[in-house]
């Protein structure tokens, strides 16, 4: 009589469970900077077609008054925050050579990117046609700048729309409560200060 594993003297084969995939995160980073997201950047409306409007960004709030909300909660538990302000360099000569839709495309990419890094309690802000803001809440400047150097790079890297790969820099800076300031409108200001 032939065994359950052959059929007419031949061994069946029986499909092996595929292999769950690993997944190799960033390296361990030291005390509260583990807590920020180091997903790659989020690629949004990026692969559309060139004349495909891209959707609306929220509308532009003044930083400084986005920080001052979040300010109240560190006066009553005596944390700190930390505040990003950020310049996208390079959206004036897109419009100029491939026009509002593929600029207006490269300007919501790169806020979805933003967002992207970002854990969930951390504020972005659309301060204005081509700045950004962020509140990170709980971070200190250390943390801060690690943070600003990683969204830098993330909304420097090109962006795909149709056939295009266009490339943008960025100018940030960053200030820390209570150091660098006591009121929204003073970190907010400090942080531009600081831009590079």
């Amino acid at each position: 009589a032939s065994s359950g594993d052959e059929t007419q003297g031949r061994p069946v084969v029986r499909p092996t469970a595929r292999p769950a995939a690993l997944f190799i995160g960033p390296p361990a980073m030291p005390n509260d900077a583990l807590r920020f997201s180091d997903l790659p950047p989020s690629l949004g409306p990026e692969g559309l077609a060139r004349d495909t409007p891209a959707p609306a960004l929220p509308r532009p709030a003044p930083l400084g008054l986005s920080v001052e909300r979040q300010l109240a909660a560190c006066r009553k538990n005596g944390t700190t925050l930390s505040v990003l302000s950020l310049c996208l360099d390079g959206l004036d000569a897109v419009m100029l050579r491939h026009g509002d839709a593929v600029e207006s495309q490269v300007r919501h990419a790169a806020w979805t990117r933003l967002q992207s890094r970002l854990r969930g309690p951390d504020l972005a802000v659309h301060v204005g046609h081509d700045e950004f803001g962020t509140v990170l809440a709980g971070a200190t400047g250390p943390v801060a700048e690690l943070v600003g150097a990683r969204v830098a790079v993330a909304l420097s890297e090109p962006y795909c729309i149709g056939a295009l790969q266009i490339a943008i820099s960025v100018r940030w800076g960053c200030a820390s409560y209570p150091g660098a300031g006591i009121s929204g409108e003073a970190l907010a200001r400090a942080a531009e200060s600081q831009r590079a």
